[in-house]
């Protein structure tokens, strides 16, 4: 419902809609105060950068028009006010005038477009332009368990990208991403999550957890950077310029996946109307029923599901971005924070029931939590719950780090390697070894170089090795962190330390060096095998061998390869910083093939192969 609403453009013709919801979206008990629900509105006036069109001056409250109250809207009451206007961007905000004389400018909570002016958050709408419609969807979208996952920082990752040149074309950010797609195509990734793209306050560096305008573009991502080409009829294309990257990606069956923050919203107490409009449109931002603790508090304000109104905000927004832009799935962000714990009708419950039933958004769309408990499993029954497709899985990184950074080998690992444990079929873990929240694997496991934007190489890169063999064999959707496949370097620190968010852009120069290429070669190959072989997609998974003095592991993982035949693999890591000379159990006799080393062929006729391994380095045998 909320997707409906916001500036609507037909033609020339252009309505502005604000919408509020009556008392029977939200729950009434004895704790509330009397006016809980009720924004106490006098008036609703439109002003903004559109005036001057109309006979008036820009941003002149005093002849700004009024908006037209419509009572018979089934779950609320609906402001408008329409006028013609020529092709052009425009902004503007409400100026709301309450019930006891105060006054406060808000933005628009359904806006599709953010101002341009860092210094004032206004709300934004395009007449002319290339309009966002018929998003070309991708051809056919994978199951979850087949899925292979860049994760990008779309800052961090076109900041060395861009070109500053005036001869050169004039380019957005989303542009640039466009012009990385054959370098991911050559990767052989077939999804891109990127991080959250929604508007966030002021146009400092932001990793875009901290929304405020859900339904908007961040403005920083779509505006050319070229500030020596800036062609007013750029600005007319600032939405476009998104559904062109996702129908790239989708013509390069890439699966485009929204990375959504639902938990909060931003908001500037000390300075009124700045932050999550819903918040500032009630005369007493704590009657907004769109607020409000209601499960684990992560900071900012908390939205709050026990409305219905918050729920269909939500769900709004989704629709809004599954069916207008065809993106195929969605990263749920810290959904502990709208967990409940003793109902199944709110919070993600509730949502991800209803964007299931959405009619027709395809198959195979994911839906994948951040359910970060402190009992690491406990995730995977609340996914269940839920009815998400996926959910992140710390485990794996953290005895990735162990691995690498102390050798460790032991009994815990079969269970964080056991990925499908638990899960039902047609779910699947997200399985990492690095992302976004954490440093990067090349510093996790160099502790020598823990420190804070290390431009430089490692020396224990390699040690990374094995555990990328180990990330791209076993069951679930791997996600790839944007520079990982080079072994890109950086600390991040704690969630209390105060530069936690902060640029760390991707090297690109790292990835034409010796450790680079071989770190992409590395990559490159081990996606490409996975994708050849369906049994490294399967539940099936069993521990061979665990050596934990020689730092040694052997698994097996199998499955209903192509044309009914068994499919059998063996997969051997070396920990040690020794070459190993081991005994290797098979599960039958005949031909195997390794795939990772330049395709050997060996005949075995006793159950076992005895071969040298390199440090920091495998196997992957094949039958």
């Amino acid at each position: 419902m909320y997707e409906k609403f916001g500036t609507k453009v037909e033609g020339k013709e252009v309505t502005f809609q604000l919408f509020f919801p009556n008392s029977s979206q939200y729950t009434k008990d004895d704790k509330k105060p009397e006016n809980y629900g009720l924004p106490e509105i006098e008036i609703i006036q439109v002003a903004g950068s559109f005036q001057n069109q109309i006979g008036q001056e820009n941003w002149d409250i005093d002849k700004a028009p009024e908006m037209l109250k419509i009572a018979n809207h089934p779950k609320g009451e609906l402001y408008t006010f329409s006028t013609i206007l020529p092709d052009g961007f425009y902004e503007y905000k409400f100026y709301v005038t309450f019930n006891d004389g105060v006054t406060r400018w808000c933005n628009d909570p359904c806006t599709k477009y953010s101002g341009q002016d860092p210094n004032n958050e206004n709300s934004g709408f395009v007449v002319g332009g290339n309009k966002v419609e018929n998003v070309k969807p991708i051809a056919k979208r994978l199951p979850q368990k087949d899925l292979i996952v860049y994760e990008m920082m779309i800052d961090d990752f076109t900041k060395y990208l861009i070109n500053t040149d005036s001869n050169q074309p004039a380019k957005s950010r989303l542009d640039l991403i466009r012009d990385k797609i054959k370098y991911l195509k050559d990767l052989g990734i077939n999804a891109v999550q990127l991080m959250p793209w929604t508007s966030v306050l002021g146009r400092d560096f932001n990793w875009g957890y901290e929304p405020f305008l859900f339904f908007s573009v961040e403005d920083r991502l779509t505006t050319i950077i070229n500030k020596n080409n800036p062609e007013e009829a750029k600005k007319l294309n600032k939405l476009y310029r998104l559904q062109e990257l996702i129908e790239a990606l989708h013509q390069e069956d890439m699966h485009v996946i929204m990375d959504g923050v639902f938990n909060h919203a931003v908001v500037y107490i000390n300075n009124p109307g700045v932050g999550f409009p819903y918040y500032w449109l009630y005369r007493d931002p704590k009657n907004s029923p769109f607020i409000g603790d209601f499960s684990k508090v992560f900071g900012f304000q908390d939205l709050n599901y026990d409305n219905q109104c918050t729920q269909d905000f939500i769900l709004g927004v989704c629709k809004y971005w599954l069916e207008k832009y065809k993106i195929d799935g969605i990263r749920f962000d810290f959904t502990l924070g709208y967990f409940p714990d003793k109902s199944n009708d709110k919070g993600i419950y509730k949502l991800i029931k209803d964007i299931k039933e959405i009619e027709g958004l395809g198959e195979n769309i994911s839906l994948m939590i951040e359910h970060l408990t402190d009992i690491r499993y406990e995730a995977i029954d609340d996914m269940r719950i839920v009815g998400a497709t996926g959910c992140w899985y710390d485990p794996f990184m953290y005895e990735a780090k162990k691995w690498g950074q102390q050798g460790w080998v032991d009994k815990q690992i079969e269970r964080s390697m056991d990925t499908y444990r638990d899960f039902a079929t047609g779910t699947a873990p997200v399985i990492y070894i690095e992302n976004h929240d954490h440093s990067t694997i090349v510093n996790m496991i160099d502790a020598s170089d823990f420190k804070i934007g290390a431009h430089i190489r490692p020396n224990n890169w390699f040690k990374t090795q094995p555990c990328a063999i180990a990330l791209l064999t076993l069951g679930g959707t791997v996600l790839i962190h944007n520079g990982q496949e080079f072994g890109d370097e950086y600390f991040v620190p704690g969630m209390e330390a105060s530069d936690r968010v902060s640029s760390r852009p991707v090297n690109w120069d790292k990835l034409d060096d010796n450790i680079g290429q071989s770190l992409f070669g590395l990559y490159k190959n081990l996606i490409k095998i996975r994708k050849n072989h369906p049994s490294l997609r399967s539940h099936n998974f069993e521990i061979q061998k665990l050596d934990e003095s020689n730092k040694i592991i052997i698994y097996r993982r199998w499955g209903d390869g192509l044309n009914g035949q068994l499919e059998n693999l063996i997969i051997v890591l070396n920990f040690s910083a020794t070459e190993q000379t081991i005994d290797i159990p098979l599960p039958s006799n005949g031909q195997w093939k390794d795939l990772l080393n330049e395709k050997q062929i060996y005949q075995v006729t006793e159950g076992k192969l005895r071969e040298q391994i390199n440090s920091n380095w495998g196997r992957i045998l094949y039958k």
